[in-house]
């Protein structure tokens, strides 16, 4: 029984995240990136959902010369962290390599303009400051039941308005517009769900578009500059959530930096 139980725990070692995740750190100091990438992956699989983690297959996949996965899983790790330096630098290293350098989709207007300060604040931050905020307005009007004290209800509608903005904030943060990235070197856009259908429009890889609808293993797509179309949910990969693999293309280009 002893034995067993020591192998046990030594197959629950082996298949801990951190010893995978080690292992794939492993694996890509060794050069072998696309091996590090899949480990990468089955993290992502088993619900690691860690800004470092995307960040280092995004180093896994442009080191095995795959543009488009590497810009996504950039965008992946500065969704969750946005004030992740070395993933905004790798991400700008990453699409200066692209043969288009097609602009990303904006955010909603009401993002730019209104909610503007929340670009830099992470998912965490502003969902902590949103309950703050929450639990304190309820106990300022506890406390305003039983003493009142100068500017109470100005205190009351500012703690308010602050839980109302970190609340859209919030929001916003957890339903971010849906972005996929060409993960091939080129990617046709066509006007109709049909691979015989005319081509609109071509996508390079590393490029940025808004999903608009997906229907079966097609995705209606839109640029920045107004074009859209329809194109093969295979040929892309979804920033998401919910974050699933992206296709396996490889093609040869530089590395960029090592794991975290």
């Amino acid at each position: 029984m002893a034995p067993l139980f020591s192998i046990l725990c030594v197959v629950a070692a082996v298949s801990s995240p951190e010893a995978l995740f080690d292992e794939a750190n492993a694996a890509y100091g060794a050069g072998r990136y696309d091996e590090a990438a899949a480990m990468y992956e089955q993290l992502i699989a088993e619900g690691v959902h860690d800004a470092v983690v995307f960040f280092n297959l995004g180093n896994a996949c442009f080191s095995a010369g795959r543009l488009g996965p590497a810009v996504a899983n950039y965008e992946r790790a500065l969704r969750l962290e946005p004030g992740f330096d070395r993933a905004r630098m790798n991400l700008d290293h990453a699409l200066a390599s692209a043969q288009r350098r097609l602009a990303p989709p904006l955010l909603p207007w009401w993002e730019q303009t209104i909610f503007f300060w929340h670009e830099h604040l992470s998912p965490q931050f502003v969902s902590a400051a949103a309950a703050l905020c929450w639990c304190a307005f309820w106990a300022l009007l506890g406390l305003r039941r039983y003493r009142r004290f100068a500017y109470s209800r100005l205190l009351l509608a500012g703690v308010a308005l602050a839980a109302l903005a970190f609340g859209i904030s919030a929001w916003a943060k957890a339903h971010p517009p849906a972005i996929a990235v060409a993960s091939q070197e080129r990617v046709p856009v066509r006007y109709a769900l049909d691979d015989t259908g005319t081509v609109h429009f071509e996508l390079s890889a590393g490029d940025r578009v808004r999903v608009e609808e997906r229907q079966n293993a097609w995705l209606l797509v839109s640029t920045t500059d107004g074009q859209r179309g329809w194109t093969e949910a295979a040929a892309m990969t979804l920033v998401g959530p919910p974050y699933t693999p992206a296709p396996s293309v490889t093609a040869g280009t530089p590395k960029t930096g090592g794991a975290e």
